[in-house]
Parts: C-alpha cells; sequence; structure tokens
C-alpha cells in the first residue's frame, strides 16, 4: 500500500518514533495486517480513506505482521486485522476484525477530533451572522460526509427549526440514532418540533385570545393559546395557559394539556426557575 502523509509503514525500528512519540501529538493508530489475510485486504483501503478524510487528526500506521512478527507479538496481536489506537504513547482503544466505514467512525470519534465538527461549527457561526441558507448547505454537506453522525443531524433539526421548516426539521429528526434519542438534547429538541407542529394547526395568539374573551371556558381555546405563546416566546404565559387547562379540565383535555406543558418543561430546561416554579404549580393541581 502506498505511504500518504496520513499513511506510513512501520517496523520494528520506526515503531518507537513514528507511534510511541507521534502519538503525543495526534492519536495514531495501528493496523496489524498480513498479505494472506482477506479481512485485512477489505480492512485497509477503509482506513486510508477515513486517514484521509480526518485529515491529520489521527495518523495511520500499518504493520505487516508476516515481517514484524515479534512486534505483533509485542502487542499482543493474537488475529488479524487488528487496529490499536495509540495516544499519549499508550493504547487507548482497539478493535479486531474488518468493521464498516461507520463503525470505524464511531470508534475514532471517541478519541479523534472529527473533521465535521468543524463543518457544525462553521455553519453554528454562518447562521449566527444571518447566514442560515449557507449555513444550512455546509450542514447537509457535513451529513452527507458523516451520515451516522447524530450531532449533524440534530444541528440540522435546530436551523430548520430557526427556519420555520417543521416538516424539514421532523425529517433531520428521525435520522437520530435509537441511542441518542434517550439524551436530554434530542428530548428537548424532539419537544421543540411537536410544539412546533401543534402550533402550525392552530391559531395566532390574538384570535384565541378573542376566542377566549367569547368564551372563557373554551379549553381547546386556551390549549392553542398556550401552544401559540409558546411558539412566540411568550413560555410563562403559555405556561399559565396550559396549567389553567389543568385545573379546569377533565379527562383527554387534561392530560393533553399536561402532557404538552412537560414537553415545554423539557424543551425551556430544568434549570430554568419558571420550570421549577410550574412544576410546583403542576403538582399542585394534579392533587
Amino acid at each position: 500500500m502506498e505511504e500518504t502523509p496520513h499513511v506510513t509503514e512501520v517496523n520494528a525500528t520506526t515503531f518507537e518514533v513514528e507511534v510511541i512519540a507521534q502519538s503525543h501529538e495526534r492519536p495514531v493508530a495501528v493496523d496489524f495486517w498480513a498479505d494472506w489475510c482477506a479481512p485485512c485486504k477489505m480492512l485497509m483501503p477503509i482506513l486510508a480513506t477515513l486517514a484521509d478524510e480526518y485529515d491529520g487528526r489521527f495518523h495511520l500506521a500499518k504493520v505487516d505482521t508476516d515481517k514484524e512478527q515479534q512486534l505483533a507479538m509485542d502487542h499482543g496481536v493474537r488475529s488479524l486485522p487488528t487496529v490499536k489506537l495509540f495516544k499519549d504513547g499508550k493504547v487507548i482503544d482497539e478493535f479486531m476484525g474488518a468493521l464498516p466505514a461507520s463503525a470505524i467512525r464511531q470508534f475514532l470519534d471517541r478519541h479523534v477530533g472529527n473533521a465535521t465538527d468543524d463543518l457544525i461549527l462553521n455553519a453554528r457561526e454562518l447562521a449566527e451572522a444571518g447566514q442560515p441558507t449557507d449555513a444550512l448547505a455546509v450542514l447537509h454537506q457535513a451529513r452527507d460526509t458523516s451520515p451516522d453522525y447524530d450531532p449533524v443531524h440534530l444541528a440540522i433539526t435546530r436551523l430548520q427549526l430557526d427556519l420555520g421548516d417543521t416538516d424539514a426539521a421532523q425529517a433531520a429528526l428521525k435520522q437520530i440514532s435509537p441511542k441518542e434519542q434517550h439524551s436530554s438534547e434530542y428530548k428537548a429538541l424532539a419537544g421543540k418540533v411537536a410544539l412546533a407542529e401543534a402550533a402550525a394547526s392552530g391559531g395566532d395568539v390574538a384570535s384565541l385570545e378573542r376566542r377566549l374573551l367569547e368564551d372563557n371556558n373554551d379549553l381547546n381555546a386556551r390549549h392553542e393559546l398556550g401552544i401559540a405563546h409558546f411558539a412566540a416566546g411568550n413560555v410563562e404565559p403559555a405556561m399559565e395557559q396550559l396549567l389553567e387547562v389543568i385545573r379546569r379540565g377533565r379527562g383527554d383535555p387534561k392530560d393533553a394539556a399536561r402532557l404538552e406543558l412537560v414537553r415545554i418543561f423539557e424543551v425551556t430546561g430544568a434549570q430554568d426557575e419558571r420550570v421549577s416554579r410550574y412544576r410546583r404549580l403542576l403538582a399542585q393541581a394534579l392533587n
């Protein structure tokens, strides 16, 4: 295999410099392989492609175990291919077998700065500078580069919500892995998407307030008013209207308002004083 700026062949003589010393500057993935090993030949181009993709965030060192049997034994290699990741002179992680590119990216991303993160940061800076269309294009580039990388889909969801495209936000949200769906960030974004969808199907604040002036007991209008307030950025009025539905309502209207209020709590964040206060008020209303 040809050497590149990010890929080198190493042996017992060069291992100390090319792997141990270099790992104090950046992670070094050492691929122990052999010419007779079919899985090794499957893995080799994947690793080389990723080394170029990560553009120096890690270095790939290749050890031909037929020529370097003692080196392989010294590092506890028992099957081929084996990839060991060195950092600060020590092995910090490893895997065996010809894994797919997506699995190797996950392996690397636990320890190596991901090039996709730079694109996400660039997109955030563009959005903050008032260039959301350019930001979205960068995020789509990041998604195409790392289609299984959850932070990309989270970032696209956030930006599509800011752009008011609820359908696109929902589509991005569906790309997030089941594991990430347990995170607080995912739950908050899922709540925002659900609230945005509810707001899109309801009326605006002014028209809903007029409905309540005509009939103060219209719980559907009050529920929709809470959602409309939240969509407009009026967090406490939104909580208050939904809490009032819970106080007055019975059965389905009460349950629906409770679910929406809890969703607003998740989106707003437990650290917000209003969440703490309205959680207490909710508990009182349910007792």
